[in-house]
């Protein structure tokens, strides 16, 4: 019997320590549509292997989707990848890291 191997997204949710009242505003994670409320910090998200667009952004009453960003990541059988997401100083896009 094959034994199945799950695969992981390791997501860290940043930001700048000068963004003083940003940390009131929730996170929010969509994976390939799917939105999910996360608080900041890291998450790992299990997930078969395949691919992925993971988005991240906060709402603002201003902006649904305030520094939205998408990086596309390909997850093969047993594998994790780690993601970073920080919110910058200005409010267009934060900035996303894949590793």
């Amino acid at each position: 019997m094959a034994v199945s191997q799950s695969s992981a997204i390791e997501l860290a949710i940043t930001l700048s320590p000068f963004l003083l009242l940003t940390h009131r505003y929730i996170p929010t994670i969509e994976i390939n549509g799917k939105k999910e409320s996360r608080d900041w910090g890291v998450h790992r998200l299990e997930l078969p292997p395949g691919t992925y667009d993971v988005s991240v952004s906060y709402h603002t009453h201003a902006n649904s989707e305030c520094q939205k960003n998408t990086v596309r990541v390909d997850l093969e059988p047993g594998q994790t990848r780690k993601i970073t997401y920080r919110a910058g100083l200005l409010r267009f896009h934060g900035k996303m890291t894949l590793s």
